[in-house]
């Protein structure tokens, strides 16, 4: 009789820990699933932002066919960011059409 009552607290204690650990495995892939909804609407509104200074500091400039130096280096520079969380598309068509824009050479960029 001894060993029945025994054999039937186990099972509760280890019932008991299969749903504890169950629910925990939940909770972390809600947690791991949340993360990566937050990181995604991240990026996209970064890519955005990236894409409408990029397309801002083109039309700035397209007049003049000419930019200096230190604003193409951080056009390009954005370019690479913007590439790196995705970005394609028209972008690549404004940066190609600066590439025969006269850089204007400043004293800023040493």
């Amino acid at each position: 009789m001894g060993n029945t009552i025994v054999d039937t607290v186990i099972k509760f204690v280890i019932t008991g820990l299969l749903g504890y650990c169950i629910s925990l495995i939940k909770n972390y892939r809600k947690q791991i699933k949340s993360k990566k909804d937050s990181e995604n609407i991240q990026n996209v509104a970064i890519r955005s932002i990236l894409k409408s200074q990029l397309a801002k500091t083109y039309f700035v400039y397209s007049e003049l066919k000419q930019i200096p130096d230190y604003i193409y280096q951080d056009f390009l520079d954005m370019l690479q960011v913007y590439e790196t969380f995705g970005g394609n598309g028209f972008i690549h068509t404004l940066a190609k059409k600066m590439e025969n824009w006269e850089i204007i050479k400043t004293d800023i960029l040493k």
